[in-house]
């Protein structure tokens, strides 16, 4: 096994536009993990759009990015944005930490998953909200940060009204 990363070697940044790209191949790379291979809709162009020409932007986003001569550069994205508790107040939705699979078990996740709860705490967030499919390994590794599965305690569903239901409705 690779050794984990020293501080100076893995800059956690804000993503940039030129980023996008990167962040595209692996938004599709984390579908291929979830065997949801058709899911991602977006492209470079739909990302370079919501994250930096709308204000707001649509999202938020923090790059991975190794510094050691001859490795890869981007090598993880997390992409999360500002949600609002009407029980708690600001909060912070996670919706993708992602690492390449060459680069997991070497702290890339860690300190990705980090930034943003250090960001979403230095924002006053009350929460740092996510998902995680059943089947994730990477569930052990939020619930040793203290994370807690809102399905087993609070008994929590999450729902989606998406594609064709969203139009008949609306």
């Amino acid at each position: 096994m690779a050794e984990k990363y020293k501080e100076d070697e893995l800059q956690i940044r804000e993503a940039k536009r030129e980023d996008m790209t990167a962040v595209a191949e692996m938004i599709q790379e984390l579908a291929d993990f979830e065997n949801m291979s058709e899911g991602p809709k977006m492209s470079v162009t739909d990302l370079e759009h919501d994250g930096f020409e709308r204000q707001p932007p649509a999202f938020r986003c923090k790059i991975a990015e190794v510094m050691r001569p001859g490795a890869e550069a981007v090598v993880g994205y997390a992409l999360y944005f500002p949600t609002y508790s009407t029980w708690e107040g600001r909060s912070m939705m996670l919706e993708d930490l992602y690492v390449r699979s060459s680069q997991r078990r070497l702290g890339v996740g860690k300190r990705l998953f980090e930034a943003v709860a250090k960001e979403a705490s230095s924002t006053g967030c009350s929460r740092l909200d996510f998902h995680v499919l059943e089947w994730n390994p990477a569930r052990s590794f939020y619930e040793h940060k203290g994370a807690v599965n809102l399905t087993n305690t609070e008994q929590w569903c999450y729902y989606r009204l998406a594609g064709e239901a969203l139009k008949k409705f609306s």
